[in-house]
């Protein structure tokens, strides 16, 4: 598995909270593309972060690219955005723990 691991700064909370929904929309239509699961982590009134797993780092590389004028957008909307990923190890106590996530 692959984790690309996403942080973005805003001016404001409208902006935090309108990129925010974009974001999910768009990134929902990825798990037919092999992403296994994203985590969304709201750090305060305009800082987000999210978090994408990914079946492998080729799955991750092919969106990434697909999508790259899109990153180019966001930051020149002004939204301060990093992004740093890794190869990824995922590791659960008990298979309940699945029973807190949103299945899309």
């Amino acid at each position: 598995m692959f984790s690309r691991i996403h942080s973005l700064k805003f001016q404001n909370k409208l902006a935090k909270d309108t990129m925010e929904n974009s974001l999910k929309s768009i990134i929902d239509t990825f798990f037919s593309d092999g992403l296994l699961f994203s985590t969304f982590i709201e750090i305060d009134d305009v800082t987000l972060n999210y978090v994408n797993v990914w079946d492998s780092k080729i799955s991750n590389d092919a969106i990434t690219k697909k999508y790259s004028s899109f990153y180019e957008q966001v930051k020149e909307m002004g939204i301060k955005f990093s992004v740093i990923g890794g190869e990824t190890e995922v590791r659960y106590s008990d298979p309940k723990i699945l029973n807190n996530f949103t299945k899309v």
